[in-house]
């Protein structure tokens, strides 16, 4: 057996254990029904073409010697350079025809045959203008973080649901027995969940929330997919203010944009029960912390739960430390030992198809930003 053959069987083993190989790609095992799909304008088809001679790859992030071994072995052809930092990256960026890892204005401006960056991260909202307008390929690593930060959505449902963050945590600190309570103990079982964004985060936690819980879940994006069976309704986002007054629970899983920035503002704030609550995993720059705050003091919704916040770190006298109601994470939800597994097979999968002239994984529209 080849090399490659065990990358791309271990590139699916190591996503296959939460399901999301199964997100990467339309299965025909994952839909409802041929008349479930969402049509909409279609994603451009961008190829990245391979150099005829060695391909030169930069990689200035931190990798173990086996996993630098992995990505080098993936594809064919492969020069793979491992730097010092980034500063040595800036230095030798002319010579690159791929970059693997985190890139900044100063390197793409010095990198004159650059085809394709492999992105660090998910978002691309912090990248530079400069790669964003630039006519190399971008990849990212969505979807591989998504399950450990669908569990996370859970966690946020379960406490906030079951009085744990309100009541129980803190009493326990106070070392305190007492039935009292500040909010009613409810359960998930069929409630309804709706979805901003079903992409990774998106469906690893429907598929959660269905199987788990029995929920009800609806769901809005503006790309074209198909319908999974655990997703009672997916519809573009005309659809959301008909869904807000629906949820018990809203969660935000959409990327940051300028047509998302603060989309969750007192409009929808003021139109979700007062017993639902509000989570958000991906973006801080997607909420208006201030809508969020007085919805929180006044009543508005019952509870929230937020991994991310805008800036971050939070500072100490921002208004959203002194809301009842509320759990802060310091963006840790994407943290677990099999992120860095995903991570490296991920980029093993893509140098592997990119030095075959294959169609890569997680290509990023730059004009849309996701």
């Amino acid at each position: 057996m080849s090399k490659n053959s065990i990358t791309r069987r271990d590139f699916v083993t190591s996503l296959a254990v939460s399901g999301t190989a199964a997100t990467l790609s339309a299965v025909p095992s994952a839909l409802a029904a041929p008349n479930d799909a969402v049509v909409v304008e279609s994603f451009p088809v961008v190829e990245a073409r391979p150099s005829n001679g060695p391909i030169k790859i930069l990689c200035a992030e931190r990798l173990a010697p086996e996993e630098v071994e992995k990505i080098r072995s993936a594809g064919k052809n492969i020069d793979l350079i491992m730097l010092r930092d980034r500063s040595e990256l800036k230095q030798r960026a002319g010579e690159a025809e791929v970059i693997l890892g985190v890139v900044d204005r100063e390197t793409v401006l010095k990198a004159s045959n650059l085809k394709w960056v492999q992105n660090w991260a998910a978002g691309v909202d912090t990248l530079p203008r400069e790669l964003m307008q630039h006519p190399c390929v971008l990849t990212n690593m969505q979807r591989i973080y998504a399950p450990v930060i669908a569990e996370t959505a859970v966690g946020f449902m379960l406490s906030l649901a079951r009085g744990l963050a309100q009541d129980s945590i803190p009493r326990f600190r106070e070392r305190k027995w007492t039935r009292e309570k500040s909010v009613p103990l409810v359960d998930l079982y069929q409630k309804t969940l709706v979805l901003v964004g079903l992409g990774g985060i998106g469906t690893e936690t429907a598929r959660r929330a269905h199987y788990g819980f029995e929920m009800k879940v609806l769901a809005v994006d503006p790309k074209p997919l198909p319908k999974p069976q655990f997703v009672a309704e997916l519809h573009d986002p005309g659809w959301l203010m008909e869904m807000v007054p629906q949820a018990d629970i809203l969660m935000s899983a959409a990327p940051l944009t300028k047509e998302t920035r603060k989309m969750f503002n007192e409009n929808i704030f003021g139109k979700m029960k007062k017993s639902a609550y509000f989570i958000n995993v991906t973006r801080g720059g997607l909420v208006d912390q201030a809508a969020l705050a007085r919805a929180l003091k006044e009543g508005w919704i019952q509870g929230a739960g937020l991994d991310v916040t805008d800036p971050e770190p939070l500072p100490a006298e921002d208004p959203l430390w002194d809301c009842p109601h509320l759990i802060i994470t310091p963006h840790n939800s994407g943290d677990a030992p099999i992120r860095q597994k995903r991570h490296v097979a991920l980029v093993a999968e893509n140098v592997r198809r990119y030095s075959s002239g294959l169609p890569m994984l997680n290509v990023v529209d730059k004009a849309r930003g996701y």
